[in-house]
């Protein structure tokens, strides 16, 4: 494994990928291309003609809109124009197109508030894997985002300034007021007007950003998330925006070009010495223009002017950032897509009342809600089954009524569904007023953002249940219920995954606002034992770590977690995150939180830990820093010695292959190219493999590292100095008791690495072995003398 070339900062395939975004701040995370997986197969199929007829109908539509100004509704309206029905002629082509860029649109709009609508199981599965790749940004995104973009005041003269190569632009705006979207835009005209490789760029792991992490990569383009300052920490050195003069002339050199993402309080600390001009004159994004932007590109046959001119609808987006505009615009969508409301005469086509369902779906349907619960006769089984059915949406309704008798249980309130005692599942379904799909046996409310605030109205009136509900609600996608099976022909691992992705969604989603980790540490309690659940909230707090609006708090979160000592899957879960994209993106955070875990001393923990070392280490500017906390660790008596073996072990069986050598070499003994690569200190290096060897005679660890550096010592005879040296420098410890341990545990390990005698031992490495086995001999021989001094005349005793 090594890190990515600094050379080619876009270091995987660029495949056709599920669209995900937001419409305010996708901050310090790769987005992905629209399209869902149908339209992944028809892209391979043809992609070349879609691709060509979505850029050419998206350039059409950017073509009316003038470079001075945000687009005119007209512009806007264009996309409804040329994407509604029978308004293309019959090219198969161009509604493949129109198709996708829907698609695409709804996804982004959806990943953006970590909602992921009616997607399958392995649908939203492959949305989060994709979330968390790390790679350019796909034209496929880039277009949709132009698509959905609605100007600031000034975008035009940001935007060319941002074209002339060498620029650096600083956005200092808070997360969730549009500062990485507008990027993102930016991004995308510079990519579709110049051809630019645009994508994301890690700070690194120190606190001043090195100059050699810049990519060689000609005419390009990056996003620079600064990391945040936290835990009486600073990420961001103070002489950072004097050092954009040097990052600005490095770009100009490769034709390229940087934004850069801070908040105004971090900027105002370390913008000192910046180059004039580099903070643009960028207005508040429009809410009413966003609005407008995104219903137009997803649902082109609407009337979006007369919903966006109606005066209730304008008050509700007045003020309001994007990411609350974004919850306007699917209100409304699904008010649309509803079925048709009971006409009257003052209101013919239901519009009225349309507008009034999203009205009140901002004040989470509160009125309506208390008059369903106060009905007489109102049951605990019927509240109950519109709490799962609003859970569980768009689950089969059988999945429903199952789950209902077992939160019943939990609650207990337990019900027998046998025979025809309890109310039965159509009863039900009329009871809380929802529509069974005959085709599906699914579940819908009708009514717009109904079911989160069902959710809401249970947390907000039953505060004494909520402990309860909260671990049924973790255990309802594990193996644990025994019942399940007696009332479903099956519950499989997708509709377990299924269940699963929307709890924690969920969960991710309702902590987030409230600011309490309660449901996702009952999650992550619940599912650490099931490989297949651990993996799906390894996957969604890892998505939320990256996301524009939720990060911030999910950051506070794993740190939170990571000093935790009384429930071990919470720093596991800490680590595992810091494994993945997180870690590459935040190194610096990654670090900090690598640091508290490894206190721990859960077997999890220590496992983890591996995989999140090499995570950090393949990035070559936190590599100093993460190898001194692990020989920190290593320290006899130090209180995280266990972690400090495990992560020290990650690195000494992390090789490279280089030239093609049939021998991969060790990381640790590389030679570094670059004046400033950092190389570990032999002293270093001594601590390191004396702990290695203190391990337990079933650690595979030890023999792995060991077989590996006599390897390179034997293929690569200019190493041999420096591996006996770092092996005899491991045996050299204060306590005799110790040193005799580790001796032994090293000449254990040498013979299992060549024994002899041996029918097929190989000469070479029997005298490699025997030369370093005579060395230890001879320190052995000198440190025996050293305790034991021999017994002298009076003649020669001062001799």
């Amino acid at each position: 494994m090594e890190s990515v070339a600094p050379g080619n900062p876009f270091d995987r395939a660029n495949a056709v990928r599920i669209g995900d975004g937001d419409g305010d701040d996708r901050a310090s995370r790769d987005p992905h291309g629209p399209g869902d997986e149908q339209a992944g197969l028809d892209g391979a199929d043809n992609g070349a003609h879609t691709d060509s007829q979505l850029r050419n109908g998206l350039e059409d539509h950017r073509s009316d809109e003038g470079r001075d100004g945000p687009p005119s509704e007209s512009g806007a309206n264009g996309i409804a124009a040329r994407t509604g029905p029978g308004s293309h002629d019959d090219d198969p082509g161009v509604r493949e197109a129109q198709r996708m860029l829907r698609a695409a649109v709804a996804e982004l709009r959806q990943e953006a508030l970590f909602n992921f609508g009616e997607m399958t199981a392995v649908k939203l599965t492959a949305v989060l894997g994709q979330l968390l790749e790390h790679s350019e940004l796909p034209r496929r995104y880039l277009e949709t985002v132009r698509a959905v973009f609605a100007e600031p005041v000034g975008y035009q003269t940001t935007y060319e300034a941002l074209e002339e190569p060498g620029a650096v632009l600083v956005l200092p705006r808070e997360p969730g007021a549009g500062r990485t979207f507008t990027a993102h835009a930016l991004l995308a005209d510079l990519h579709l007007r110049t051809g630019a490789r645009v994508g994301p760029l890690s700070f690194g792991g120190t606190e001043r950003f090195p100059l050699r992490l810049l990519p060689r990569e000609q005419n390009a383009g990056y996003l620079l998330d600064l990391p945040a300052d936290e835990d009486e920490t600073v990420a961001v050195s103070s002489d950072f925006g004097a050092l954009l003069h040097d990052i600005q002339q490095s770009l100009k050199n490769r034709s390229s070009r940087l934004i850069v993402l801070t908040t105004p309080e971090q900027w105002q600390r370390i913008r000192g010495g910046a180059p004039r001009g580099v903070v643009p004159e960028l207005g508040k994004p429009d809410p009413v223009k966003v609005a407008r932007a995104w219903l137009s590109a997803e649902a082109p046959e609407l009337d979006t002017t007369r919903w966006l001119t109606d005066g209730r609808i304008r008050e509700l987006l007045a003020g309001q950032p994007p990411s609350d505009v974004l919850q306007t615009v699917g209100l409304i969508l699904k008010a649309e897509q509803s079925a048709a409301q009971e006409q009257v005469e003052a209101d013919p086509d239901g519009f009225n009342a349309r507008v009034l369902s999203v009205v009140k779906a901002r004040t989470d349907w509160r009125e309506e809600l208390l008059k369903w619960h106060k009905r007489p006769g109102r049951t605990d089984f019927q509240r109950n089954f519109l709490l799962v059915a609003a859970l569980f949406r768009s689950a089969t309704v059988a999945h429903v009524y199952v789950k209902t008798a077992e939160l019943c249980d939990h609650f207990k309130t337990p019900v027998s569904l046998k025979g025809q005692v309890a109310p039965g599942v159509v009863e039900l379904v009329d009871e809380i007023e929802a529509e069974l799909d005959p085709a599906d046996d699914t579940l819908d409310f009708g009514r717009p953002g109904w079911d989160d605030a069902v959710l809401s109205y249970f947390w907000i009136d039953r505060p004494a249940a909520r402990k309860t509900f909260l671990a049924w609600m973790a255990e309802a996608p594990t193996t644990k219920t025994k019942n399940t099976n007696e009332f479903l022909e099956s519950f499989t691992t997708d509709d377990r995954l299924l269940l699963a992705n929307r709890v924690g969604a969920f969960a991710v989603r309702w902590a987030t606002r409230h600011r309490k980790p309660d449901p996702l540490e009952r999650i992550v309690s619940a599912w650490q034992r099931d490989p297949v659940l651990w993996k799906t909230a390894t996957d969604l707090i890892s998505a939320a770590a990256l996301h524009p609006t939720m990060g911030r708090f999910i950051h506070e979160l794993l740190l939170r977690w990571s000093k935790n000592r009384e429930e071990a899957a919470l720093p596991r879960l800490a680590v595992d995150v810091c494994a993945g994209e997180f870690g590459r993106r935040y190194t610096t955070k990654a670090l900090l939180r690598l640091g508290y875990a490894a206190g721990s001393e859960d077997g999890g923990v220590q496992k983890s830990l591996h995989a999140a070392v090499r995570t950090i280490w393949a990035d070559p500017t936190a590599r100093e820093a993460l190898f001194n906390s692990i020989i920190d660790w290593c320290a006899p008596g130090a209180d995280r010695h266990v972690s400090g073996r495990r992560s020290f072990a990650a690195l000494a069986t992390l090789t490279v292959d280089q030239d093609g050598e049939t021998v991969p070499e060790p990381v640790l003994l590389l030679n570094g190219g670059e004046d400033d690569e950092f190389r570990p200190a032999l002293k270093d290096l001594f601590v390191g493999w004396s702990a290695l060897l203190t391990s337990t005679d079933d650690d595979t660890e030890p023999a792995e590292a060991l077989c590996l550096w006599m390897d390179a010592a034997h293929q690569h005879p200019s190493l041999r100095p420096l591996v006996f040296s770092i092996f005899r420098g491991a045996l050299n410890a204060p306590d005799p008791d110790l040193a005799r341990r580790l001796r032994n545990r090293l000449n254990d390990l040498l013979y299992a690495w060549q024994p002899y005698p041996a029918p097929d031992a190989d000469a070479t490495r029997v005298r490699l072995r025997h030369e370093l086995a005579d060395l230890l001999s001879h320190d052995r021989s000198r440190a025996v003398a050293r305790y034991h001094p021999r017994v002298a005349g009076r003649s020669t005793e001062n001799v």
